[in-house]
């Protein structure tokens, strides 16, 4: 019983130091899926990586990302520089973390900020790339209106992925917004805070390697 009454007691001490302060936890942003088959073009499409966030933790964030995707795809894709223009007749795809972490009683998405995004993106897409854009814009797990985020740990995963298309007369240009959250209780203090960022990212990863196989298969689709 004694040894009961500790436990509780730890937890209640824990929990009451992360409610005094602003308590953030950051994660790596690995995507776990194999080698792509099949998916080879022609002309390779170029990418870039962008860490746009305010607090850069960890620091390789965007060359992490950049070294899975290049694993994943291979030959498909070709690197460039992020702010250089894109070339006529060559498709370019800018991925950019926005967000990418979690917060104790801080909720990290705007949900009115997302949802003008996906709203952006769907009038922007057209032709083929509509589909793209259409089949992503529904799988979001951003959580609906307000949260009480007292006593919980707010995990959340924001990637921007804008696509622009210099092989026609006029340029298409649009941005996927893809976004998770996940909440945790503060049960293990930052243990709970890895996991709500760690759940969040893991939608955000399906996602990123979903969206970059509809790119792919669209364009190899076009050039055949």
């Amino acid at each position: 019983m004694k040894n009961k009454h500790l436990l509780i007691m730890s937890f209640t001490i824990l929990l009451t130091l992360c409610s005094g302060c602003v308590a953030e936890r950051h994660i790596s942003p690995t995507l776990s899926d194999s080698e792509r088959v099949g998916l080879e073009l022609k002309l390779p499409i170029l990418i870039a990586v962008f860490d746009g966030r305010a607090t850069k933790e960890p620091s390789d964030a965007a060359s992490q990302l950049q070294a899975d995707l290049k694993r994943i795809y291979g030959s498909s894709i070709e690197w460039y520089d992020y702010f250089k223009m894109i070339k006529p007749g060559r498709v370019a795809v800018r991925i950019r973390i926005v967000t990418l972490g979690s917060s104790f009683g801080n909720r990290l998405i705007s949900t009115t900020a997302f949802s003008n995004a996906i709203s952006s993106a769907q009038v922007s897409a057209t032709g083929s790339w509509g589909s793209v854009v259409g089949s992503f814009s529904g799988q979001q797990s951003v959580l609906a209106g307000s949260i009480s985020g007292e006593g919980w740990w707010n995990g959340a995963a924001w990637v921007d992925i804008e696509l622009q298309d210099y092989r026609g007369d006029k340029p298409i240009k649009f941005t996927i917004p893809l976004a998770a959250e996940h909440r945790e209780y503060n049960m293990w203090g930052y243990a709970s805070g890895d996991k709500a960022a760690l759940i969040a990212w893991q939608q955000v990863a399906v996602q990123i390697t979903g969206v970059m196989d509809s790119i792919i298969c669209t364009m190899r689709d076009q050039q055949n």
